[in-house]
């Protein structure tokens, strides 16, 4: 008995160490279980598409945000005509952002299944492994109920992964556009600090 728990104290020192080894070794980690996984091909292009639509949602942001001249121009001659082109436009443009949005969250939805799938395939192997069983039996509380803490944990790490990864892709992408358009609509603006 005396011999299974120093092996379980071995392990438990072993799991401590390559949690505090540094985030470089847990990413290069994550990186080699994601090229070995069977739904990496699956990943990547729905990450491909994400990518593109997010791109294409930016532009079709920048779009909206320079018909307003046009739109209010319209409003100010009040021309009938040129309202109603600049409402189809909006229309358009409105349209197809929301179908983008749409199909985006779809995609969001789809990446986090197949991540989910691929991290459960994974724990399941390294669940099944010889004496692994009798190792989470004796584990104390933590060994519980396994088969119910992989599908929770696993559901948390992947939702709050991908929400984080395609939120910030999303604001960034979204922070550089519109840091251009102010660019060139302050570019007559002089702003004198010292005098």
């Amino acid at each position: 008995m005396t011999d299974q728990s120093a092996k379980l104290a071995d392990a438990a020192t072993g799991i401590d160490e390559a949690a505090q080894a540094g985030l470089v070794p847990q990413l290069s980690m994550m990186i080699r279980a994601l090229f070995a996984s069977p739904v990496r091909n699956v990943l990547f292009l729905l990450g491909f598409s994400l990518v593109t639509v997010i791109l294409v949602s930016a532009y079709g942001q920048i779009r909206l945000n320079s018909w307003n001249r046009p739109f209010y121009d319209a409003l100010a001659r009040r021309d009938l005509t040129d309202f109603f082109v600049q409402l189809g436009i909006f229309l358009m443009i409105a349209g197809s952002l929301l179908i983008l949005n749409v199909f985006q969250k779809f995609l969001n939805l789809m990446l986090r299944l197949k991540l989910r799938e691929g991290l459960v395939r994974d724990l399941v192997g390294e669940w099944l492994m010889p004496r692994r069983a009798f190792r989470l039996a004796h584990a104390g509380p933590i060994g519980v109920n396994p088969d119910q803490r992989l599908h929770e944990d696993a559901r948390h790490l992947t939702e709050l992964s991908a929400d984080l990864g395609i939120g910030l892709f999303q604001s960034a992408v979204l922070l550089v556009s519109f840091i251009g358009v102010l660019w060139t609509l302050s570019s007559g603006f002089i702003f004198n600090v010292s005098g």
